[in-house]
């Protein structure tokens, strides 16, 4: 095909085009009304009985601790251990993830080996509104907290017991979106792709309707 026969195969078969760019502008009207996402990176401390975060020897890095944060941590995920990723603070957002949770512990290594050295319970949350990061953030919080107290059930006295400690500073919630920049060239994207497509259907659709319109001048055979 000539680009003569392309131009005019475009111009009788334009509502073809007009289709593909009308659909292209509804997608990208959609996308922009729906990017963005809220998350927050929650961090409960586990610490020694009477010692607080700032204190030298909080138990942080103590080996039992970290242990006792991972059982919670499995239980908080239902027994399930949650996917490791090749960054240990690689965002649940940056994974594909637009609604969802991850509940872990720190790993300094990677997808092949890890190393825990720190007792502490990460909340990562992933959502559409800020309320209902809000709501399933509270939801955690209340459960780690239960667990830890659950299963120190048989120590007598509450000072004598590990304590999970929200750390205040993790707990706001963020909203992530991509620059206006990026927006412009998805949207400037999407246009083409539909003029490409578009024009694909509209030659085929031209090709289809002259090849039935020849068929029907030449009648049946005799």
């Amino acid at each position: 095909m000539t680009a003569r026969e392309l131009v005019d195969a475009l111009m009788r078969r334009w509502y073809v085009v007009t289709v593909a760019l009308l659909i292209a502008v509804v997608g990208s009207y959609i996308l922009q009304r729906g990017q963005g996402v809220y998350t927050t990176e929650t961090v409960v401390s586990f610490l020694l009985p009477n010692q607080k975060a700032l204190s030298p020897n909080n138990g942080l890095k103590d080996a039992n601790l970290i242990a006792f944060a991972g059982l919670v941590a499995r239980k908080v995920n239902n027994g399930q251990t949650p996917a490791i990723y090749s960054v240990y603070d690689a965002p649940l957002y940056g994974a594909g993830v637009r609604q969802g949770v991850a509940v872990s512990i720190p790993n300094g290594g990677n997808q092949f080996a890890t190393s825990y050295q720190r007792a502490e319970v990460v909340l990562q949350i992933v959502g559409p509104s800020e309320r209902w990061v809000a709501r399933v953030q509270s939801k955690l919080l209340s459960q780690v907290v239960q667990i830890t107290n659950a299963q120190q059930a048989s120590v007598a006295s509450e000072t004598a017991r590990i304590h999970a400690s929200p750390e205040s500073s993790t707990k706001k919630i963020s909203r992530v979106a991509p620059s206006r920049t990026l927006a412009i060239s998805a949207s400037i994207a999407l246009l083409i792709a539909a003029l490409l497509v578009g024009g694909w259907a509209a030659v085929i659709v031209d090709r289809t309707r002259r090849r039935l319109k020849i068929t029907a001048n030449e009648g049946p055979e005799r």
